[in-house]
């Protein structure tokens, strides 16, 4: 990782992640620790990380979590959130999502065209099978 690169995922988390991640453990009542893998994403995929990956993650969980049901079900299940970013070529067919043991892993290319992520419908939605 470069030096573009490490300055632009820094700013990424003094700007944006420190917030979603307040407002996360407060969404779900517990401390959720949210993991940016930050060697994945290309340099121009960082930028995209609060309104394409967080800003849909809030969106799903607040949904999830909106009674007592839900936020039990994700306190008991998830102890962690990983962010992955594969390349735009092929994210359509090689996104994935995956709740095992009690880590739930999110990989998309965050940054690419909007068929390589997934929306909080689509999270919320696997969440709830899953949960």
């Amino acid at each position: 990782m470069g030096l573009q690169e490490k300055r632009a995922y820094t700013a990424i988390e003094e700007q944006y992640v420190t917030e979603y991640q307040k407002e996360l453990n407060a969404i779900v009542g517990k401390e959720l620790p949210i993991q940016i893998n930050w060697d994945t994403f290309e340099l121009e995929h960082i930028k995209f990380v609060p309104s394409v990956c967080l800003q849909r993650l809030m969106d799903a969980m607040k949904e999830v979590c909106k009674d007592n049901f839900g936020k039990e079900a994700v306190q008991e299940s998830i102890d962690k959130i990983e962010v992955n970013c594969i390349p735009n070529e092929g994210a359509e067919e090689n996104k994935k999502l995956d709740l095992t043991g009690k880590t739930f892993t999110m990989t998309a290319c965050w940054g690419g065209h909007h068929s390589g992520f997934f929306t909080d419908l689509v999270i919320r939605e696997y969440l709830e099978s899953k949960l």
